[in-house]
């Protein structure tokens, strides 16, 4: 019997997973598999970590007091924020006002860190630029990222994973060091240019990882190989954060560091996933019949022929539309959190989280743990047969999204510093149940295309998250102060999350979709199913 033939077998038919013949037992040890997963996730790491670490750099590189200072052609003007140092200046003039002589020091030079010739051919500078400048540099990247994520999930399809993933990163990462260069010659409007590019090409990063995942990962352990390859998103806020900080904050390199730093970086995991990822287990040199034969046997998906994707199979399909109006709610929930917590917690509880990292960083650790143990647990639940893959897809997300939900309106409820933290662990820990949920359930619904709905899913989903911003102006205004407007905010998007998932509880599937084998270059077999639907 041809491994073709055995995957055909494999797919299965009904929602408990019964009919999943032949299957085979796991390999004992550690396989090619798990080597591909490991490469995988350092990927998502970086990948992530190359748009994220923007957030906090781009505070660096724009000066918070650079309103007080006048730029002009051979010398620099500054009325303000000026100190004693024993740095050495370029040849630059500096006129002094608003400063006190008598600190003068004849041992050391007057330096004012907002004021830099923007003459003297240097990397290390802050530039002028408002908060609307700073805005308009960070969406660039989501303008890209929105109108590639289609082209590039047909990409992963046509082509594989691997190449399209390839691409992402090495863009990206040559991107990043080339970046600290631009705004010398180009301003702002290059480092938007450059955002730009960079969304384009990472819109290629999880339909790729999708593509590919589908091809790896056995049925058996389809929930906990995926999260943990997910994780890498959490792992970049976790340590990409800080590391961009210290460079930042640090006199020995400064923030052009950080973009070196993590394009170095991406450029080691493009080797590595160069070196020892395949697109396809069929395609790996040293895999073991017996490993290849265990991933093809248990519901995974054909082999890497090209297909045409059935776009009309794909937008009719009810279980699908559930997957995606509900990936909307849990989102634009998810956005909330991460963008919107530290001003609640800095105006309403009266905490400063950029001098208290342990408040940020605390809920992404606890998503972090909670998405590797969601993975084990559905995975357990469906392999013991106690739960269909189903009914694991939708309570799992009923947990991510309305369990956590009710934990986040809870926390806009209350006035305890501590218990307000605690609850927001406790929310973003429980999220972590939609990567588990409707995250991967394009790989149960269909295999063979997970990459191209996943990008259709992931374009709407950020097209949702563009009215975040509408609704906190509506909602909040520039009343940041009143607890009462929070709490209609949270009710609101918590109502939303809660809506969609209804949506995906009643439409939502577990079961491989028939349109799954359309598009076969084997006409014959693309008839056959078609007559047998």
């Amino acid at each position: 019997m041809s491994v073709k033939n055995l995957q055909y077998q494999a797919v299965s038919e009904k929602e408990n997973g019964e009919d999943l013949k032949p299957s085979y037992e796991a390999p004992s040890g550690l396989g090619s598999r798990h080597l591909q997963v490991l490469v995988l996730f350092l990927t998502v790491t970086t990948g992530y970590a190359l748009r994220a670490h923007m957030s906090v750099s781009v505070v660096a590189m724009t000066d918070v007091s650079s309103e007080d200072c006048d730029i002009m052609t051979n010398q620099t003007v500054c009325t303000g924020n000026c100190f004693i140092t024993n740095e050495t200046m370029t040849n630059d003039t500096i006129i002094l006002e608003n400063t006190d002589s008598n600190s003068m020091n004849d041992s050391k030079i007057l330096f004012c860190r907002c004021c830099i010739n923007t003459n003297s051919w240097t990397v290390y500078q802050t530039y002028n630029w408002s908060k609307s400048i700073q805005d308009m540099i960070s969406y660039s990247f989501y303008l890209g990222y929105t109108v590639m994520m289609v082209p590039m999930g047909i990409m992963a399809q046509r082509f594989g994973g691997k190449i399209p993933l390839l691409l992402c990163i090495a863009v990206n990462s040559a991107v990043s060091i080339v970046l600290p260069w631009f705004p010398k010659f180009s301003g702002w409007i290059g480092i938007c240019f450059l955002r730009l590019v960079q969304g384009c090409f990472q819109a290629a990063l999880y339909p790729s990882t999708h593509t590919m995942l589908a091809k790896w990962a056995p049925l058996n352990e389809r929930s906990r190989l995926t999260t943990f390859v997910y994780t890498g998103s959490e792992c970049a806020v976790i340590l990409g954060y800080p590391i961009a900080g210290y460079f930042a904050g640090s006199p020995s390199f400064g923030w052009p560091f950080s973009f070196w730093f993590f394009g170095i970086a991406g450029f080691i995991s493009c080797g590595l996933l160069a070196w020892l990822v395949t697109a396809t287990p069929q395609d790996h040199p040293t895999i073991t019949t017996e490993e290849l034969l265990y991933i093809t046997g248990n519901g995974n998906a054909n082999k890497s022929s090209p297909r045409k994707t059935p776009w009309k199979h794909i937008l009719t399909s009810k279980p699908v539309w559930a997957m995606v109006i509900t990936q909307l709610g849990s989102t634009t929930g998810y956005i909330l959190v991460l963008t919107q917590t530290p001003t609640y917690l800095n105006n309403v509880l009266g905490v400063d989280v950029r001098s208290s990292g342990i408040y940020s960083s605390l809920p992404y650790i606890a998503l972090y743990v909670m998405t590797l143990a969601f993975g084990y647990i559905a995975d357990f639940l469906v392999v013991k047969n106690i739960m269909s893959i189903g009914n694991v897809r939708k309570v799992t997300n009923t947990i991510g999204t309305v369990v956590s939900g009710m934990f986040l309106v809870a926390f806009s409820y209350v006035d305890n510093t501590l218990m307000a933290i605690v609850l927001l662990i406790v929310c973003q820990a429980l999220y972590s149940g939609v990567n588990v949920g409707h995250h991967i359930n394009q790989i149960d619904l269909t295999p063979n295309f997970a990459g191209p709905v996943m990008a259709l899913g992931n374009m709407f989903a950020i097209f949702t998250s563009l009215f975040i911003p509408v609704i906190i102006a509506s909602v909040i205004k520039d009343d940041l102060k009143n607890q009462y407007r929070w709490q209609i905010l949270f009710i609101i998007v918590v109502s939303f999350q809660v809506f969609t998932n209804m949506v995906y509880v009643l439409y939502g599937k577990g079961t491989v979709q028939k349109w799954n084998f359309y598009g076969e270059v084997d006409k014959q077999e693309t008839q056959s199913l078609k007559e047998n639907k």
